[in-house]
């Protein structure tokens, strides 16, 4: 069966190498376009899926977005039975849908209709949720509303971050895509339609949403830090510029919100919240390196008692 495969990022690479060690025929791999990527934005990176395509021997197309004149005729000159997509970046049109007569199917990594969207690891993880999971969903015009042909559940870590989740669900949505592949090549595929009234949206999260405010509850900060880890990263205000908060659990603090409260092991600072407090182990400056709280409270000369909310 001759398939066109539509991603972008890391969770998708799993997918495509699924795919290909399945023997599925794959004529063209659909990506974004190359990005300026380091400090002062020199040096032009292709996006993982294209990387990992071209080591594959596969034929890459990156077109800026699948309505550009000219992509659907590129397309369907390669005759795609189906279509596999997997954290593509962009919605894409009906006609393009439209060109593989075996339909076309994604992996979300969410069990739908719960966190359809652009973000559902990160708000499974913000929210708290004991579960995640992978739906393959037949794609249809409307965001991630498509019949589920398949779906699994796995539980959440207590300490797993966004990023080590979404690579799990990355490993089993790739298992899961090659599985309905072949239903649909031989022609057993069954789908269930979503329950609309159950439906919630994982939108991306705003840069206000990402800052750590210092009169909230401590265990709801740590799940945004766990939920933004490792990009787009949480972060709180110092002096002017923004500190990312890396790495911390929570631990019992009494004190006014933003105090250091005292040095913990390995480099570690107790800082209180409303209530409760971080144990905050790892930070980064804005535009500097990453480092442990205790090398950032050294370098600012700070002590038990002092206050990350002072403005000087």
């Amino acid at each position: 069966m001759r398939l066109a495969f539509f991603g972008t990022p890391e969770f998708a690479v799993p997918s495509l190498q699924s795919i290909v060690r399945a023997g599925f025929d794959v004529c063209a791999v659909v990506t974004r376009p190359d990005r300026p990527r380091g400090r002062g934005l020199g040096r032009i990176e292709s996006p993982p899926v294209a990387q990992a395509a071209r080591s594959l021997g596969l034929r890459v197309l990156q077109p800026a977005n699948p309505k550009v004149p000219g992509f659907l005729e590129e397309l369907v000159s390669s005759r795609p039975e189906v279509i596999a997509v997997a954290a593509y970046g962009h919605l894409i049109p009906d006609a393009v849908l439209a060109s593989a007569p075996g339909g076309a199917w994604n992996v979300h990594p969410s069990l739908l209709p719960r966190w359809r969207g652009p973000a559902p690891v990160h708000r499974t993880v913000w929210a708290g949720d004991a579960e995640a999971g992978v739906s393959i969903m037949r794609l249809v015009e409307k965001l991630d509303a498509g019949p589920v042909a398949a779906a699994e559940r796995t539980a959440v870590g207590p300490r797993e971050t966004r990023g080590v989740l979404e690579a799990r669900l990355a490993s089993l949505g790739a298992d899961m895509l090659v599985r309905v592949l072949e239903s649909v090549r031989n022609g057993s595929v069954r789908v269930a339609e979503q329950d609309e009234a159950a439906a919630t949206y994982a939108g991306v999260f705003k840069a206000e949403e990402c800052e750590l405010t210092w009169n909230r509850p401590a265990d709801e900060l740590d799940r945004l830090a766990r939920a933004l880890a490792p990009a787009p990263g949480a972060w709180f205000e110092f002096r002017g510029g923004r500190v990312k908060l890396l790495e911390a659990e929570p631990a019992f603090a009494s004190a006014v919100p933003g105090t250091l409260v005292e040095r913990g092991r390995d480099g570690a600072w107790l800082v209180a919240f409303r209530p409760g407090g971080l144990l905050m182990k790892r930070v980064q400056p804005e535009g500097k390196e990453p480092m442990t709280m205790d090398a950032f409270v050294a370098g600012r000369r700070l002590s038990p008692g002092d206050s990350l909310r002072t403005a000087g």
